[in-house]
């Protein structure tokens, strides 16, 4: 069975086949299909921008598609200040990698150094049965101003400001097998949500 996915980045591209290993599914993505699609992410939540991008996917091709859509909240950061939807974009403006990590050790600094954070992912399938959407908050983690100067990132530059509390390593030091092992929340019902939509006939968004 193939799946789209609707997302040019390496990191949630590298990150969702590492996810799928083993099952049934043949990953594509827009790199595949030499695709590139303007969405408009406008809307007012995680979940709704992955739909939109799903949406926009599957009508092109028609092959069952997953968009996805994640915001960023820091415990420490003033309400006012919290990227929330605009992770990367920052006053209007695409930052590069370098910037974004610039930015946000700037940020970390300006609150102590340190904060517990957390993601929260929405996901939305569209396929020819329907429409399936879900939104999940992704376990807490420890931002730092303090990058991770061994390891270098897989696409996510904030891997290098970020900490796993349990294992004590940054994302980008720590590797496959201890990303699978320690059953982040969100990568068991981020595979249990893909398994029921793609494998059950009763709808579950």
């Amino acid at each position: 069975m193939q799946l789209l996915y609707a997302t040019r980045n390496n990191s949630k591209i590298y990150n969702m086949k590492r996810r799928l290993k083993g099952l049934p599914i043949e990953l594509v993505t827009p790199n595949d299909l030499n695709l590139k699609l303007e969405v408009l992410e406008d809307g007012q939540s995680p979940k709704e921008n992955a739909l939109k991008k799903a949406t926009a996917y599957f009508q092109h091709t028609q092959i069952p598609t997953i968009g996805a859509d994640s915001g960023l909240y820091i415990d420490r950061v003033p309400k006012e200040k919290q990227p929330g939807l605009c992770v990367r974009r920052i006053q209007g403006k695409e930052l590069t990698d370098e910037e974004m990590i610039a930015y946000y050790v700037s940020l970390m600094d300006s609150i102590g150094g340190k904060s517990r954070a957390h993601y929260l992912t929405g996901l939305a399938i569209v396929n020819e049965s329907g429409i399936y959407t879900t939104e999940i908050e992704e376990d807490a983690f420890i931002m730092t101003s303090l990058m991770d100067s061994k390891h270098s990132h897989r696409g996510n530059p904030l891997d290098v400001l970020t900490i796993d509390p349990y294992l004590n390593k940054y994302y980008s030091a720590m590797s496959d097998d201890e990303f699978l092992k320690h059953n982040f929340l969100f990568e068991k019902q981020c595979l249990s949500f893909i398994q029921e939509t793609l494998f059950a006939k009763e709808k579950i968004g």
